[in-house]
């Protein structure tokens, strides 16, 4: 962001998807009046996964006073560089001045809360979105399995769709299959069935796990009937009820096996209907259903046109 070439910035991670055109953030009173419009993480004080809380070392070392707040999550934010040139270079400096008491000490997670926490240090005013973030996910026999972090805008209307815990590949995920033991296994009896007895050298391995490898490797999920090769992974989305206090806002991680694989990281809650304090909706009655195809598709084709480049 300090090297682009604009000064009003939207900046979106990769993998995060505006259900519709973001531009009128531009416009908005939030953004004219500060200039900075950031979005809130799954997690604060009174239910934090990185331990940002009152009691936490953080503070001190930001000689900062506490900030009872949701943490910040920068798969998205809005800038004007022109007013905040100071704070975003504070930001650079929390990033990769040497050594770093945030990655040493573990205060924070990876560049997430750099920005909060350097407006904050400044005393810049900004703008945290006030709706908490929404789960975007699959259910499976039941279980529920949140990958997608939503964001809304300021009236509480979803507006980014942040698959960040099953990316977009474009390619089918296999599982990883090491023949080398199979494959020394395999030239090793060759040798003995023409009569040669030693042990079998690289050249002779390395032909065995070239005809093993023509045979490809059992997929980590199985396809869609579509046909295109990222699982889709928005059925439902797990929203929190307005209504409620923000200490039942609750986002748990967790496993969900298996309905889902082990490797997979779920967030939200695996039993959808059980906590007042969230509501469910069914992606197919959204207006932005078909978004998950399209980008899908756009991750296929961009694999497909690097391979003939």
């Amino acid at each position: 962001m300090p090297r682009s070439y604009f000064d009003r910035v939207l900046f979106l991670d990769a993998d995060n998807v505006p259900v519709r055109d973001p531009s009128f953030l531009f416009e908005s009173p939030e953004f004219i009046d500060t200039g900075a419009v950031f979005w809130p993480d799954f997690w604060h004080p009174s239910h934090t996964i990185f331990n940002i809380h009152g009691q936490s070392l953080l503070w001190e070392i930001l000689d900062t006073p506490f900030v009872n707040s949701f943490e910040q999550e920068s798969g998205q934010l809005l800038i004007d560089r022109r007013r905040h040139a100071a704070p975003l270079d504070l930001v650079k400096f929390y990033t990769f001045h040497r050594p770093n008491p945030f990655t040493r000490l573990k205060l924070a997670y990876g560049d997430k809360d750099l920005f909060r926490f350097a407006w904050l240090k400044l005393k810049v005013p900004f703008h945290m979105v006030q709706t908490p973030p929404s789960v975007a996910g699959k259910v499976i026999n039941g279980t529920f399995c949140g990958m997608t972090m939503v964001q809304h805008d300021s009236q509480g209307e979803v507006l980014f769709l942040h698959r960040n815990s099953n990316k977009l590949t474009g390619q089918v995920k296999r599982k990883k299959v090491y023949h080398r033991a199979k494959a020394i296994k395999r030239a090793r009896n060759r040798l003995i069935e023409q009569g040669i007895f030693r042990f079998p050298d690289g050249k002779d391995i390395e032909e065995e796990e070239a005809k093993m490898n023509l045979t490809l490797a059992p997929t980590l999920e199985p396809l869609d009937p579509d046909g295109l090769p990222d699982p889709a992974m928005w059925s439902h989305l797990l929203s929190f009820n307005t209504t409620s206090r923000r200490v039942f806002y609750k986002i748990q991680p967790y496993r969900a096996t298996p309905q889902f694989p082990d490797w997979q990281c779920c967030y939200g809650q695996r039993e959808l209907g059980k906590n007042d304090h969230f509501y469910t909706q069914e992606f197919a009655d959204l207006p932005y259903s078909g978004l998950e195809t399209q980008i899908r598709q756009f991750a296929q084709d961009a694999i497909q046109i690097q391979a003939q480049t």
